[in-house]
């Protein structure tokens, strides 16, 4: 808004320009050539220093610009950075619920070792039973641990996608406050 009111000034300044030279010429018939080379300096210095305001206007701008776009910049990296803690909770929990399914099919595995001595010969179809189940269980928790590790490596894709980010954001941040 600024910047189009000095435009204004500086086009009625040109305006005043031609007006001074339309009388310069007058003036010049007339003998006066020391005063309009007066208006004249007075002229070019007021065109001048309305430049000069305007290119530090302009400059000032930019500058304001560039601190509103850095802020925006930080408070996306604060956005960002508490959404790869919650990713990184997350992943660190899928780890730790595998492992622990990695024990229980451990468990299962030596509970099916210890089945020939928790049954007797007499008791073969109770036994057979017992392992199918056992079988069946071991399969869950293998089919558990496998949809465990997609999340574990979809979760550590995406950590490191909104870490890319973030890092084309720092160093825009480190360059505009000159670290």
């Amino acid at each position: 808004m600024k910047t189009k009111s000095l435009i204004r000034g500086l086009f009625g300044m040109l305006a005043i320009c031609l007006c001074l030279t339309s009388n310069a010429v007058a003036v010049q018939n007339d003998g006066g050539e020391a005063l309009l080379a007066e208006e004249l300096r007075a002229l070019s210095t007021a065109v001048d220093g309305l430049a000069k305001q305007m290119q530090k206007q302009a400059g000032s701008a930019g500058k304001d610009v560039t601190l509103q776009k850095l802020d925006i910049a930080i408070a996306y990296l604060n956005f960002r950075s508490r959404r790869i803690e919650m990713f990184e909770r997350d992943l660190q929990a899928a780890r730790s619920n595998r492992n622990r399914l990695d024990d229980v099919l451990e468990q299962f595995q030596r509970e099916e070792e210890s089945l020939p001595q928790t049954f007797d010969a007499n008791q073969r179809e109770a036994m057979q039973r017992a392992r199918e189940e056992l079988s069946f269980r071991r399969q869950v928790i293998k089919d558990r641990i496998s949809r465990m590790d997609e999340e574990v490596i979809l979760l550590e894709n995406r950590i490191m996608e909104m870490q890319s980010q973030i890092d084309s954001v720092e160093s825009f941040v480190q360059r505009n406050l000159e670290f």
